[in-house]
Formats: structure tokens, C-alpha cells, sequence
């Protein structure tokens, strides 16, 4: 177990290591509940058990690698903390490099893409944000195989009306979220980031988990 030794300051505050604020994405005003239990030893957990970061959707993908890596015990969670905390500084990043891209006239709406180009889509109706695709997430639709692709309209179309429906992620960045569909037997994630004051929506990746996770992985 990895520790963390902190100072209490002359009002009882206490200073979290920005390693530990950037992987549980804690911001100012956030809550956290300590705990302490029989023994004495305090353990702090954040309050907001329903908002996760990113990176705990691929623990168990990242302890399996670990563990083929020969990793055990006290190696497996220092090194488990690094790899989490290393995948929410790349989802900082996409995000940053998604509303860079939109600002530089660098990203399309998603039903002007290639990719989709050859689905059945009704824009009849306007949605209330504007979905937009960077080079990269529009890569990650065009390996995409067809069948797969044929369920990404309607996945588009209801963030179009309400993208804050679906399961928000913990981060810096609190506006950003994952959306699930199935299709076969596969399970495939959109992350995304909502820019409210815009009615922009900006999408990070799209792929199945395990895909994310090695792609997560590749981007240096």
C-alpha cells in the first residue's frame, strides 16, 4: 500500500497530493467522508460513490496486465495507482485536445462523417447540442465494423437532446461522460465532454472497453 503522509495546518486543514486529487478527480468544495475503524486507522473514501473516475471502469483490465507482468502485493497497487492515475491524465488531455480542435474549426458534426455517410440518418428533427467529432474520434468510428455502425445514430441523436442522461465521470473536467450500447454481443462505450455553455458536446472515443483501454494505453 502506497502512503501518503500530510501535514495539519494550524486550522485542521489538511492538503491532499495532487497525485492523489488527480486520479480521484477531486476539485474544490468536493466531500469526503473519513472513516475510521476499530483499530484506530483512518481511511478516506469520497462521498460521491455514484460519480467515478474513468480509470476504475478498466481496474480490473489493468490487474490483469499487472499480473501477467508478475506484479503481487505491495508492487501490484503502487503500480495499479500510477496506471489509473496515468489513464485520468490522458482523459484530461483528450479533452482538452477535443475543445482545442472545435475551437480551431478542426471537428464536424458527427452526421457529415464518412463513416456514417452510408446510414439511413432522419436529421429531420435538430437536437438541442451539436455533436462533434475530432480527427481521432472519427478514426475510431471508421474501424468500426458495419454492423456496429448502424446503431451509432441513435446513440447520437439522444446526446443531441439530453447527453447529461447517461453515467458522468469524476475528473477535473466534470462535465464528462460515457454512454453504453450493445450491439451483438459486444458492449461499446461513447466518453464524451459537455460543453453546457455551448450546447457543444465534443466526443472523445468511441470503441468497446477493452479496445479503450488499449487505446487509452497507446496515447503517449
Amino acid at each position: 500500500m502506497k502512503t501518503y503522509r500530510v501535514k495539519v495546518g494550524a486550522n485542521g486543514e489538511v492538503v491532499l497530493p495532487l497525485e492523489l486529487r488527480k486520479l480521484f478527480g477531486l476539485v474544490a468544495e468536493d466531500t469526503l467522508d473519513l472513516c475510521v475503524d476499530p483499530d484506530g486507522k483512518v481511511f478516506v473514501r469520497t462521498a460521491e460513490r455514484s460519480v467515478r473516475p474513468l480509470s476504475d471502469f478498466f481496474e480490473d483490465l489493468i490487474i490483469a496486465d499487472l499480473l501477467a507482468d508478475g506484479c503481487t502485493g505491495e508492487c501490484l497497487q503502487t503500480k495499479l495507482l500510477a496506471c489509473k492515475l496515468r489513464l485520468s491524465t490522458v482523459l484530461d488531455r483528450l479533452t482538452e485536445e477535443a475543445h482545442r480542435a472545435h475551437k480551431n474549426g478542426q471537428s464536424i458534426k458527427w452526421c457529415e462523417t464518412q463513416a456514417l455517410a452510408s446510414q439511413c440518418i432522419d436529421k429531420t428533427s435538430k437536437g438541442i447540442y451539436d455533436v462533434m467529432l475530432t480527427t481521432r474520434s472519427i478514426h475510431d468510428l471508421a474501424v468500426l465494423p458495419e454492423e456496429e455502425l448502424r446503431d451509432i445514430p441513435a446513440v447520437f441523436m439522444s446526446l443531441e437532446q439530453d447527453p447529461m442522461a447517461f453515467k458522468r465521470l469524476k475528473g477535473p473536467y466534470y462535465d464528462t461522460y460515457r454512454v453504453s450500447f450493445r450491439s451483438g454481443s459486444k458492449e461499446y462505450r461513447v466518453i464524451y465532454t459537455v460543453f453546457a455553455s455551448e450546447n457543444l458536446i465534443t466526443v472523445l472515443t468511441v470503441g468497446a472497453r477493452e479496445v479503450l483501454y488499449e487505446r487509452l494505453n497507446g496515447i503517449s
